[in-house]
């Protein structure tokens, strides 16, 4: 029976670690985009919400189709915080994944509290396969049409992944929190490409 408590002991502790390197991951990357909008013409702004996958995800490499939402809440520029922009995002795509891995093609609208639009067309870097949550792509018309998109999203059940891995739990829904950046393409420094 100790041992049994021993090892729930260190799965909490685990739990907590996975927990809190997602939290340093999150804020570190955050710091080091709203840098980058500083040195790069582009709006970062935090990014929460989730993803479905309708066939839920494996350690096998299948097709699937994926859906979700989020919530843009605070963004920078180049001149720091930029108050009251906030947005509503819904995400809508398919392609090959697996617990850690995806080739997704997926098609993304931003709807800002002013009113105004954006359509993306984002996809996995390099055209994949990548982690879940790194996409890129550009955005083909709306407020900020033209724009670079770059998303970068963690897992907010970090041990979620090991969990499918093992073959314990497949992921159904994919809960995140993370980064999204428009920047720019005529005003790219070097070394910020995609």
């Amino acid at each position: 029976m100790n041992k049994l408590v021993d090892v729930l002991g260190a799965v909490k502790s685990l739990f907590r670690a996975f927990g809190l390197v997602a939290a340093c991951l999150g804020v570190s990357l955050f710091a080091a985009a709203a840098a980058q909008a500083q040195e790069v013409d582009g709006l970062v702004c935090t990014m929460s919400g989730y993803l479905t996958f309708e066939s839920p995800l494996t350690k096998r490499k299948e097709e699937r189709n994926v859906a979700g939402e989020a919530s843009i809440s605070t963004c920078v520029d180049k001149n720091g915080p930029v108050e009251g922009i906030e947005a509503e995002v819904l995400f809508s795509g398919d392609g090959v994944a697996s617990c850690t891995l995806q080739s997704f093609t997926i098609s993304q609208a931003v709807i800002w509290n002013d009113g105004q639009l954006d359509f993306s067309s984002l996809e996995a870097p390099d055209g994949g396969p990548a982690p879940l949550g790194a996409y890129k792509g550009v955005v083909d018309f709306g407020k900020n049409e033209g724009s670079k998109v770059i998303t970068v999203l963690f897992n907010d059940e970090p041990l979620q992944t090991l969990s499918c891995v093992l073959g314990i739990d497949p992921i159904g829904t994919y809960n995140f929190s993370g980064v999204q950046i428009f920047t720019d393409l005529d005003t790219e420094a070097p070394g910020t490409e995609l």
